[in-house]
């Protein structure tokens, strides 16, 4: 509908300026968006504020020009009026909304499916978790965030490659050899020294358990038994990521290896690339990156001085691989901690003349686990945190992934498990569940009395005139454009936001039968049931489709 919107405006606009109503000027950017107050209309339209500059006339003014001038060739529009500083408000016929209902249902799976992205590959890395412990609270908000996003961008027309880039070089890996080394030892020996910042949690001894039954670590030198238990360790760790992510329904076509990034040559080649630029300088013995240069507060150092690389020279090297891969546009979703590091990583790719509007970082915010009233903070297998898989055995993927994806990824988020354990209306996953499942039992109501979905759904949906009926057609008009949005504001949470409505204003339309038979969707009369029929299939397929981008069930009974 607003495709439809954008479409008169443009004509009214240009007949307008082809009739010197109007000075000629490019089509500003605006906005078609619903009204918070649905007094004010369906849509209402900033254009002509938009136009003000440009045109060097008051906003009402040119509001007025466009209102009474309107090209409205298919009769989409029941009204038009000027509002406000000047807004212009639009009123769609009710006939309209019940085309669309029947063109919405006709399409099925089809509908909200766009090519917005006109096929551009984005590279969507998300997670990269260190393999040397369980994924925690925030990698699963990560998780659920990236792959959500993936295949709402899909769905938008994207050639989307999900990446899980492993950080299984440098200094940490080493640690977590010592550490499970240390825990073998502390088997026969408790008081061996453990690593002053070694990992802590059960899950280490359960790893010095493991590698020990699998080689006899005894017959090794130290130094051999600590870099065979940080391999070893790893692999485990990345095997139990893995499987956790999959328990989480989210799967990576690109597991990047930092490890192979060194060996590759890769590095190497970056920073002989960035030196023939004249980026590189030595100083104190360690070689540095003009980042300064770029927008970054400080230089920063790519090699120490005792000849090892930084991370940051392997994420230059990693993202400049990612540009090379031919990819239009990154988007990496990071922990809040890496706030200081966005600008920096930004500079690298200046400097190698790569815009840096092509890479976008989100940062996800802290996790916060309640039970019983009190925050939940320690995990009996990692010892200082929640891990996902707890989390996941304690309420199930669905309620761990909607609730994840219920607030905006900038904001800290508050998980109360008693909440999502309950079945009633205040449980957030529940009750839009719950509304694809009433859907579901109208429907196999109506087929014990032989009623079902007409052949020609414009042959009956003329009965639906209550306003909840047209209010819940309207609010299946915003979908498409809903994902497409998301696509730009990478903000995910906003589906869940929706669906929450739709399934608000489905229950309220489906109570309305408990206190009147003649508002039930199957009733006595059967043209009218027919009618509902299509809308409660209009609902339930918006509801399915998007919890299906939400990776959440689609219960048919509950």
């Amino acid at each position: 509908m607003k495709k439809s919107l954008e479409k008169i405006l443009k004509s009214t606009y240009e007949a307008c300026v082809d009739q010197k109503l109007l000075s000629p000027a490019p089509l500003p950017p605006h906005v078609i968006e619903v009204p918070n107050n649905p007094e004010h209309g369906h849509y209402a339209t900033n254009l002509a504020l938009a136009l003000a500059s440009l045109q060097r006339r008051p906003p009402r003014q040119i509001a007025a020009i466009l209102a009474e001038n309107i090209i409205d060739p298919e009769e989409l529009l029941e009204g038009v009026e000027v509002a406000g500083p000047g807004f212009i408000n639009f009123r769609i016929r009710d006939q309209r909304w019940r085309k669309f209902l029947v063109r919405a249902v006709e399409m099925g799976d089809e509908f909200a499916r766009s090519d917005l992205g006109k096929g551009s590959k984005v590279l969507i890395e998300f997670v990269s978790a260190n393999p040397t412990g369980p994924l925690h609270l925030g990698h699963g908000r990560g998780a659920a965030l990236g792959d959500t996003l993936c295949r709402i961008m899909e769905r938008c027309g994207y050639q989307v490659v999900r990446e899980f880039y492993i950080n299984d070089a440098g200094r940490q890996i080493t640690l977590l050899g010592e550490s499970i080394y240390s825990r073998w030892r502390q088997l026969n020996e408790p008081n061996y020294p453990f690593p002053q910042e070694g990992y802590h949690g059960h899950y280490i001894l359960e790893l010095a358990q493991k590698i020990s039954r699998e080689v006899d670590l005894g017959a090794l030198v130290p130094q051999e038994a600590i870099e065979l238990c940080a391999q070893r360790g790893k692999d485990i760790m990345l095997q139990e990521i893995k499987a956790d992510l999959g328990s989480f329904g989210v799967d990576f076509d690109v597991w990047f290896s930092e490890t192979e990034l060194h060996r590759s040559g890769l590095l190497q080649e970056t920073l002989e690339l960035l030196s023939s630029r004249g980026y590189l300088y030595e100083k104190d013995g360690a070689l540095w990156i003009k980042t300064t240069e770029f927008g970054d507060d400080k230089d920063r150092v790519v090699r120490k001085q005792d000849g090892g690389f930084t991370y940051f020279a392997s994420d230059i090297a990693y993202h400049l691989h990612k540009k090379k891969r031919g990819f239009d546009k990154a988007i990496n979703i990071w922990g809040a901690d890496h706030h200081g590091y966005v600008p920096r990583v930004k500079a690298a790719l200046k400097a190698q003349g790569i815009d840096e509007r092509w890479l976008k970082v989100l940062l996800i915010q802290l996790v916060k686990l309640w039970k019983g009233g009190q925050e939940v903070k320690m995990s009996k297998r990692a010892g200082q945190y929640v891990t996902l898989r707890e989390l996941l055995e304690e309420v199930g993927r669905d309620a761990v992934r909607f609730v994840f994806l219920s607030k905006n990824h900038d904001s800290p988020l508050d998980f109360d498990i008693d909440l999502v354990k309950k079945q009633d209306p205040n449980n957030p996953v529940y009750y839009v569940q719950y509304a694809h499942a009433r859907i579901c039992s109208i429907f196999r109501k109506a087929q014990e009395q032989a009623m079902g979905l007409p052949s020609d759904p414009s042959q009956v949906v003329d009965r639906l005139t209550l306003d909840h009926e047209l209010s819940l057609i309207r609010l299946m008009a915003e979908y498409p454009a809903l994902l497409e949005e998301i696509c730009t504001s990478l903000e995910p949470h906003r589906l869940t936001y929706y669906l929450t409505e739709l399934a608000s204003q489905f229950h309220k339309y489906f109570n309305l039968g408990t206190k009147d038979p003649s508002c039930r969707v199957v009733n006595q009369d059967p043209a009218l049931t027919q009618a509902r029929l299509v809308l409660a299939q209009g609902v339930r397929m918006v509801l399915a489709n998007g919890l299906r981008l939400l990776g959440v069930s689609t219960p048919e009974r509950m």
